[in-house]
């Protein structure tokens, strides 16, 4: 179920928007009107006093919005968001986990034969590693060389830590 929630704004001068708190009153010029008009009346109406219900902003997958600001944008009175990348998920699971998933999704032979083709230390941090954190380089620098994506990644590790 979708809501259709808006921001009510107010355009105080030419291209500069204030957010209306639910329930303020709206002052324009001189007058005072009742909040009751946003919901009342059409968009074409409020637009002639200044006053814009503007659908929020959201954030693509795998990003959070920081900051926000009202503008227009091809003429559309549009909450604008400036974004950032989450941090990668923090993903851990056991070598016993991580190979039963590898076997689940085979991909098994593949990543063995990868590391078989590197050194002696790799092949070492394979073979004793007790509990794998997905961020690790040696897990991020695999995934890179199988040309296996971040949800890849994190599908493998998810199925891992559901492994008992």
């Amino acid at each position: 179920m979708e809501l259709n929630v808006k921001i009510i704004v107010q355009e105080t001068s030419q291209g500069v928007f204030t957010q209306l708190p639910y329930g303020q009153t709206i002052s324009v010029g001189e007058a005072q009107q009742s909040w009751q008009i946003v919901e009342l009346w059409s968009d074409a109406d409020l637009k002639k006093i200044g006053v814009y219900r503007v659908a929020p902003a959201t954030a693509p997958d795998g990003y959070k919005i920081a900051s926000t600001t009202i503008k227009r944008v091809d003429g559309v009175v549009t909450q604008v968001a400036m974004t950032e990348r989450l941090p990668p998920p923090v993903l851990k699971a056991s070598a016993r986990q991580l190979r039963l998933a590898m076997n689940a999704l085979g991909l098994r032979d593949e990543i063995e034969e990868y590391v078989a083709s590197q050194s002696r230390d790799v092949q070492d941090s394979w073979q004793w590693t007790t509990e794998f954190d997905m961020n690790h380089p040696f897990v991020i620098g695999c995934a890179e060389q199988l040309n296996k994506s971040e949800a890849e990644l994190v599908a493998l590790f998810t199925l891992a830590q559901g492994i008992e």
